[in-house]
């Protein structure tokens, strides 16, 4: 029921305002955002990789949080020999450039990885990082920002500001930069961009949501979903890695739980969601207040698709379509710049 509720409420969000364009899958308002919903089924593969996927995620919850950590930088795809790939320290952090041949460089996209703020890094980066760097062409810089629970917020947040700053003092524009943030790296993404704001800083041309974690109440599908993937051991004790993130901060300060900031003035969005991944409602919620708050974006839902889909770009005919779209957005917002 909060489900549908939700997804109603967006699209009565969407629906605001005299001039409406609206087809079949889009509902499109007078301020450009939109809602889609994939009508295609998902093929066999896409199937057979959420029925693998929920196994894995029900496997994990008994995982402890260093065995997660050993596994995650396991899943390395291969980088084609037109990407090259270029170490490098960013104020104390370290960073990691693919970088296609023939790229310029006054054109980035800054891709800040999931991983529940406790696991990934240079290496599990490098797969969506190699996808977006294929799709787009442009260089792509990946980030090893500190993970919790050993460095709880604002840690990971703190790391994430300092690269996005250090481009913005180093390149002519930082309006040349698009933020892409999947899951956790999501959360950082956008919560950096009320960061920026609350600073008066200069946002990106443009930013992309897949599948964030917007809501960290309690209240939140993080937790009323029991979604398996916030379980672990660490040091043989049970943890909620969501719990040993936040620590005794305020759940809606904006810098935790994006959806609680205001939106107004933030940069053109691409938001990914799954329709049958946990996070959904809240996912919704946050492109339906930033809608209301005026921002452009475009929010699209992916039938009988999982949380963090995207990832299984080799396999999955849908996720290479998901991608394809990301890179065309990106490349939208870059190329006009």
């Amino acid at each position: 029921m909060k489900k549908t509720f939700l997804f109603l409420s967006l699209v009565t969000c969407l629906l605001i305002g005299n001039y409406l364009v609206a087809s079949k899958n889009t509902v499109k308002s007078e301020s450009n955002s939109s809602l889609i919903y994939q009508n295609e089924k998902p093929d066999k593969v896409s199937e057979a990789l959420r029925a693998l996927n929920m196994k894995k995620a029900k496997e994990g919850r008994t995982a402890s949080l260093e065995q997660k950590r050993i596994e995650i930088e396991k899943q390395i795809i291969p980088t084609p020999s037109n990407i090259k790939i270029k170490g490098d320290n960013i104020e104390g952090t370290k960073v990691e450039w693919l970088i296609p041949d023939g790229s310029s460089d006054d054109k980035i996209v800054f891709y800040v990885h999931g991983g529940g703020w406790s696991r990934g890094g240079l290496g599990f980066s490098r797969n969506l990082g190699t996808i977006l760097a294929r799709e787009t062409g442009y260089r792509v810089l990946t980030i090893q920002y500190r993970l919790s629970p050993e460095n709880p917020y604002p840690a990971a947040l703190t790391d994430v500001e300092k690269v996005y700053n250090y481009l913005g003092k180093n390149y002519s524009s930082n309006s040349k930069v698009v933020i892409v943030g999947d899951s956790a790296g999501g959360n950082l993404t956008f919560a950096l961009l009320n960061k920026i704001k609350a600073s008066n800083g200069n946002h990106p041309a443009a930013v992309v949501g897949i599948s964030p974690a917007t809501d960290l109440m309690k209240e939140s599908q993080l937790y009323t979903s029991d979604f398996d993937s916030i379980h672990a051991s660490y040091h043989g004790n049970d943890i909620n890695i969501v719990d040993t993130y936040v620590g005794n901060n305020n759940r809606k300060n904006p810098l935790v739980s994006p959806l609680y900031g205001d939106l107004k003035g933030l940069p053109p969005m691409l938001i990914h969601v799954g329709a049958r991944e946990e996070l959904i409602d809240d996912i919704l919620a946050y492109a339906a207040k930033a809608n209301a708050n005026g921002v452009e974006v475009t929010c699209k839902v992916w039938r009988g698709m999982f949380h963090d889909f995207q990832l299984m770009d080799k396999a999955s005919n849908i996720s290479k379509q998901a991608n394809t779209e990301i890179a065309q957005f990106i490349k939208r917002h870059l190329e006009n710049r």
